[in-house]
């Protein structure tokens, strides 16, 4: 059976052009579209789509409004789609809070080769989501209590073998962030960098948000940032980023556009290069996420000694990434999403 779809957007172009991308694949059929997020509601009831694709800004009802009670309704796996603005983006990490499952930025040129792009990006993602368990669609609470153990951790000055954690992820990867980053206590005694697969410019706007949510400071990486405690760099979309040792033997990051590979940003990359640098002083997670980006990082460190966690299918959005890694042989851990912090409390007390 055909992946039914809802196609959801105020522009009738652009209801014909993602309707028309994704016809070109058999497994997909849609069957219907809305001009708005009232029509949408409407049209759920009588059509039973598998899956929506929901425009952010439209009048009457816009696309946040339209989830919050589809998701309160009815609950649905929901692609996003949405232009590569600054609006855009807020409005993006604030659907994937609500339960979207991920996003598609629009294409605003003519050119054929991004339209492919966008079109084949739009029919994978939809694919993807109609295999969401949808108890995995939740909106995010947060904050959580967190352990409490947390509250005695050692201090940074006794970390001598534990030098950053890092943590990579993809698809469901900014619902599961904003479970465990806010929930992280302000003295965590090691520096954390995140890879999180997004379109350029918007982990600027993610960062600001986890911010606003922690203790922790949290901010989008720039060549020359430390790797200290208190302090959460995510990695900038778009790019790539190494971590390195300063003339002082500090640690920290290198913003770049090579090499170009890719996933901008390369989970694999950073890892490779946390792996060079801090040898086995790292602790690495790989979060729900689509495809196998991470999983030869992560092996590389375990190989090393590093420790290492993969998430665990139970609370997967899409249980890719963390398979490709226990397949490779490098996860040491494998915990539900729930019990990620608690794990990384005790592999930190190792180090008393």
């Amino acid at each position: 059976m055909p992946v039914r779809v809802l196609v959801v957007d105020d522009s009738a172009l652009m209801r014909q052009i993602i309707s028309r991308m994704l016809r070109e694949d058999s497994e997909l059929q849609v069957v219907g579209t809305a001009y708005d997020g009232q029509n949408a509601l409407e049209k759920i009831e009588r059509l039973r789509p598998d899956v929506i694709t929901l425009d952010v800004a439209m009048p009457n009802m816009d696309g946040l409004e339209c989830l919050r009670r589809i998701m309160d309704a009815h609950p649905l796996p929901v692609i996003m789609v949405s232009y590569l603005t600054l609006a855009g983006a807020t409005h993006t990490i604030k659907a994937l809070e609500l339960g979207a499952v991920d996003f598609v930025t629009k294409n605003t040129t003519h050119d054929p080769a991004e339209n492919l792009v966008m079109q084949n990006e739009l029919i994978q993602k939809v694919k993807v989501a109609a295999t969401i368990r949808i108890s995995e669609l939740r909106p995010v609470v947060t904050p959580f209590a967190p352990p409490a153990a947390f509250d005695d951790a050692p201090s940074p000055a006794k970390f001598n073998q534990l030098e950053v954690m890092v943590i990579g992820c993809s698809t469901g990867g900014p619902r599961a962030l904003h479970q465990l980053i806010p929930n992280l206590p302000a003295g965590f005694p090691v520096g954390l960098i995140i890879a999180q697969h997004m379109p350029r410019d918007f982990t600027r706007v993610f960062a600001q948000r986890l911010n606003d949510l922690s203790q922790l400071e949290v901010r989008e990486a720039q060549t020359g940032d430390l790797v200290q405690p208190g302090r959460v760099l995510i990695a900038p979309s778009g790019r790539q980023t190494t971590v390195r040792r300063d003339g002082e033997g500090r640690l920290t990051v290198a913003v770049s556009e090579a090499p170009n590979l890719l996933y901008k940003p390369s989970i694999d990359h950073l890892l490779h290069s946390v792996a060079a640098t801090c040898g086995h002083r790292v602790l690495g997670v790989i979060l729900t996420g689509m495809g196998l980006d991470g999983a030869q990082g992560l092996r590389e460190l375990r190989n090393l000694g590093a420790r290492t966690i993969a998430e665990a299918e139970e609370s997967c959005v899409v249980y890719g990434m963390p398979r490709a890694a226990a397949e490779l042989g490098g996860v040491e851990f494998v915990e539900s999403l729930p019990q990620v912090l608690p794990r990384v409390e005790r592999i930190l007390r190792e180090y008393r």
